[in-house]
Order: C-alpha cells, then sequence, then structure tokens
C-alpha cells in the first residue's frame, strides 16, 4: 500500500527530529547564498532529484557531529584551482549587470 503525502512528511520530521536529537541541535532554517540555492536547484534540474538542499545540510550537520579523525578528511581534501578566462570575466561581469545568460 502507497504511503500519503501527509505520512511521507510526518516520517520525513520523525526522522529529522530523531537525528537533531541524536547530536543535541535544534531546528533552524538553512540559510543558503543565492548562488548555492542556485546551484542546488541546477543539481536538482540536472539529476531529477529536488532535495539537495535538505541532503547537503544533513550531510553538514552529521558531518558536525562526527568525530574529528571522522571529518578531517573533508577538511582537508585537494580543491581545483578554478581560472576565469577574459571572457568568462566579461561575461561575469555582463550577466551581473542585465541578469540575462548571453
Amino acid at each position: 500500500m502507497a504511503k500519503s503525502n501527509a505520512v511521507i512528511q510526518k516520517d520525513k520530521r520523525a526522522k529529522e527530529r530523531a537525528l537533531l536529537d541524536r547530536i543535541g541541535a535544534e531546528k533552524r532554517k538553512l540559510i543558503v547564498s543565492k548562488a548555492l540555492a542556485d546551484a542546488l536547484q541546477v543539481l536538482g534540474e540536472r539529476h531529477g532529484f529536488e532535495e539537495w538542499q535538505e541532503t547537503v545540510s544533513t550531510f553538514l550537520i552529521n558531518l558536525g557531529a562526527a568525530p574529528p579523525e571522522e571529518s578531517e578528511r573533508f577538511a582537508t581534501m585537494s580543491r581545483p584551482e578554478v581560472v576565469i578566462t577574459e571572457k568568462q570575466s566579461r561575461q561575469l561581469k555582463e550577466f551581473a549587470k542585465t541578469g540575462i545568460e548571453a
């Protein structure tokens, strides 16, 4: 028998409460920058998955609750260098002015 949307949401809230209780946290809204919100939206559209923000916030909560030896590998992982070309720089400036992609 398929679960109704209300039951699914109730189960989701119960899991979230259990997680927050386990790590001793209180529920707060995740405040994200526009750029991060847009990136999560793109991932959702690209991969047909709408709950990226929840997934990322749960990951961060779990990572924060983990012992230092478990979270260290995420703090020390390599980060690729991002190089912006002159053309990309001009496009970004134009986009900042107009809000329209070239």
